[in-house]
């Protein structure tokens, strides 16, 4: 009985330490436009653009945009079409790799950064209506957080994501 009440705190002990040491999201947002929910339920999404300096062979504006793309599949905010008039472009502005070993000896060390900017846009007027900007971070953790690079793009987006559905909804963006 002593050895199961030990192994339940363990686990306790265990979940408690990847909550603190997990992916963390910065958000901002800035609205120009509030959402017209009456006519704007189709949009269009551009290829993502990478303005980072990476060096590495892996390519950021296209993962980035299939990322985001599956974002708002799933998000059911919008109806994709090629021909909408609500047109959302992304930017890539920061990617580091990171090392989860680094992060196990010295939190910090080696974070996995992803930092996306997401605008909408109305046309033909060129209009833009809102910006959202995400920055997600692995910076602290052990062997639990390989392949952080593989999913920090989607932790951005799914940032993304939440804050648009507060503006289609009217509500005031979440902190």
């Amino acid at each position: 009985m002593k050895n199961l009440f030990a192994r339940k705190i363990r686990f306790i002990l265990a979940l408690a330490c990847l909550g603190l040491f997990g992916c963390t999201t910065v958000s901002t947002v800035d609205i120009q436009q509030s959402f017209d929910t009456t006519k704007q339920r189709k949009i269009r999404i551009e290829p993502c653009t990478n303005r980072t300096n990476y060096q590495g062979s892996r390519d950021l504006a296209g993962e980035a945009t299939r990322t985001f793309t599956e974002k708002m599949q799933q998000s059911g905010l919008f109806e994709i079409t090629p021909d909408a008039q609500l047109v959302l472009t992304c930017d890539v502005e920061r990617f580091e790799e990171g090392s989860a070993a680094k992060r196990w000896l010295m939190p910090g060390w080696g974070a996995t950064q992803a930092e996306v900017v997401v605008m909408v846009w109305e046309k033909p007027e060129d209009k833009i209506l809102a910006t959202f900007r995400s920055e997600a971070a692995v910076k602290a953790g052990g062997l639990y957080t390989i392949g952080a690079d593989q999913y920090i793009f989607g932790a951005a987006f799914d940032d993304v994501v939440k804050q648009m559905k507060s503006w289609t909804s009217g509500s005031p963006a979440e902190k």
